[in-house]
């Protein structure tokens, strides 16, 4: 019996330095939430930082349809009607939109001129020949750009159907759209080879509604302006997908020097980031192995906030030599999984 006692005295031990040992360190850690980027599947090089976005898809076929003219067209068709739409707003929205989420990335800066259209004589469907050398060295001279990123083709073929039937006393009304849309993009660089990149999508949205009553039924569906507007809004989300970088929400810690009062911790909760490197650098100078490794592992978080990841890999690295701890360990694996995605794209 008394043996049992001792190995349930022996247990509470282990728990309660366990307790300790898990309080303290989670005492003198603190968590903090940060935003990664993961680079896109056809993200530009570093060498392209600034984008001039034109368009040369529009041409004497286009025309900036009014809104209600345009639906009542389709309303006299009887609603069911398949015919290519050339609207100039939704070509000029894809630039537009698009320009805003490049910039919005926060990996471009992009220039739209006033006069963003460039002349097109070929017919919609057709892909003009590539830009002369001159003019795109012009245009990225004029607009301080490093690249030129021009709209050669955009067009919509509208799909519209409507049903009416009766069920019983009751009328049933239904009707869909569907908008399919091509864009062809090029990316251009001054220079001998100024074609850098072609990229094309094609795609296809739609929208379907029932209902009792007609005006019901048409209130639910976006006009067809409306859809060609949106068609161009997809190209651009589409684009963006593509160019840029996509930000992921993760978890980051850094050590406090000291239990109470720490002057890191204050910095940070200030986001006097400048400040808290400094501090950490005067104490990355410490003859005390578990100070000095702590700073360290503190200045490799501060490197991987700045974007540069290898300098946080060699904090990291010190910081493992300084004085083993597992969240170091743990984070060199993080810092090297992010490089590695670095490198393959």
């Amino acid at each position: 019996m008394q043996y049992f006692i001792q190995i349930k005295i022996y247990q509470a031990i282990i728990f309660l330095l366990a307790g300790i040992a898990l309080s303290s360190c989670k005492s003198n850690f603190a968590v903090l939430t940060i935003e990664n980027s993961r680079p896109s599947t056809m993200e530009l090089p570093s060498d392209i930082q600034s984008i001039t976005l034109m368009n040369r898809s529009i041409n004497s076929q286009f025309e900036n349809y009014q809104e209600d003219s345009l639906q009542l067209y389709f309303y006299r068709k009887g609603f069911q009607l398949s015919k290519i739409v050339l609207d100039s707003t939704a070509s000029d929205t894809t630039i537009r939109a698009l320009a805003d989420l490049l910039f919005d990335s926060g990996r471009y800066d992009v220039v739209v001129p006033l006069e963003r259209n460039l002349p097109k004589e070929l017919s919609y469907e057709q892909l003009p020949d590539t830009l002369n050398p001159e003019l795109i060295k012009k245009i990225c001279s004029d607009y301080n750009t490093d690249a030129l990123m021009v709209l050669e083709r955009f067009y919509t073929k509208v799909m519209a159907d409507y049903l009416h039937e009766k069920s019983g006393i009751n009328d049933y009304h239904y009707a869909s759209v569907d908008v399919k849309y091509n864009a062809y993009f090029r990316i251009y660089k001054p220079g001998r080879k100024t074609l850098f990149q072609e990229i094309e999508v094609s795609d296809t949205i739609n929208w379907e509604s029932s209902d009792y009553t007609e005006i019901r039924l048409f209130g639910k569906l976006p006009s067809i302006k409306q859809a060609l507007i949106n068609a161009g809004i997809k190209v651009a989300l589409e684009i963006d997908g593509k160019l840029s970088p996509t930000w992921t929400t993760e978890k980051r810690g850094y050590f406090l020097i000291y239990p109470k009062n720490d002057r890191g911790q204050q910095l940070m909760n200030e986001n006097n980031y400048d400040e808290a490197s400094k501090y950490w650098a005067e104490m990355a100078q410490s003859t005390n192995k578990k100070i000095r490794s702590k700073a360290e592992f503190n200045l490799a978080l501060m490197s991987e906030l700045s974007g540069d990841i290898d300098g946080a890999l060699e904090w990291g690295l010190k910081s493992f030599y300084s004085y083993y701890r597992y969240q170091t360990e743990s984070y060199l694996k993080k810092l090297k999984f992010r490089k590695e995605t670095q490198q393959k794209n």
